[in-house]
């Protein structure tokens, strides 16, 4: 099986590692991916755009207060880091209103959920304890499995947690799903479901939204 690029990176990291444990490893690949993007100057109005729209949602759904956005102008489309930095492109500002909304909540739907510290719990069954070379390669196969499984899940579930949010904050179900083709087709890799998975679980999830509440 061929390792996806994030964890022969961490492997790589853990490799170099000098008494840590894979939760440290996991840390600090974490600060050296945030200090790797080149951020936006808060004045650009893409920066001013997102950030509106970013203290629109923590209104909204009011996330943790940690939580903060920053805004790059390359490296990304958007990501969680950290369980508390929501990093979304500078491109996503020139998307219509219910696309950079979409994104955001994704993205805060990582945050909220705790994805990071549960990918962190994935690692440490793997591999517990100091982290030693010949013990990552020996897990090496299993974990990228494992991992893969688990981004997948995490990101039904962020996709899950915008579609409820935006629409308590009024968008209709159309659009929200019609809203997904606007952001481009893209297919499975071993962090993210394909574009159409991602589509089919969101129409699952509005069918059985509807169901629970027809049965009120």
């Amino acid at each position: 099986m061929k390792l996806p690029l994030f964890l022969c990176t961490l492997l790589v990291l853990a490799g170099a590692a000098h008494a840590e444990d894979i939760a440290q490893v996991l840390t600090r690949s974490q600060q050296m991916r945030l200090a790797s993007l080149p951020a936006t100057a808060a004045a650009e109005p893409a920066a001013v755009t997102l950030q509106a729209d970013f203290e629109r949602l923590r209104r909204e759904l009011a996330p943790d207060e940690a939580v903060e956005l920053r805004v790059v102008d390359g490296g990304t489309f958007a990501e969680a880091i950290a369980d508390r930095t929501v990093v979304v492109n500078a491109t996503v500002a020139a998307l219509p209103e219910i696309c950079r909304l979409f994104v955001i909540a994704h993205e805060l739907g990582h945050v909220v959920q705790g994805h990071q510290a549960q990918r962190v719990k994935l690692y440490q069954r793997h591999i517990p304890g100091e982290v030693v070379q010949q013990q990552t390669d020996a897990v090496a196969g299993a974990l990228g499995r494992d991992a893969s499984r688990q981004a997948h899940r995490h990101e039904h579930a962020a996709d899950g947690y915008a579609m409820r949010s935006l629409l308590a904050m009024g968008y209709s179900r159309e659009d929200l799903l019609s809203m997904f083709f606007r952001l481009g087709h893209h297919g499975q890799t071993a962090t993210h479901p394909g574009t159409g998975q991602r589509l089919a679980h969101l129409r699952m999830l509005d069918s059985e939204t509807e169901l629970a509440l027809a049965g009120e």
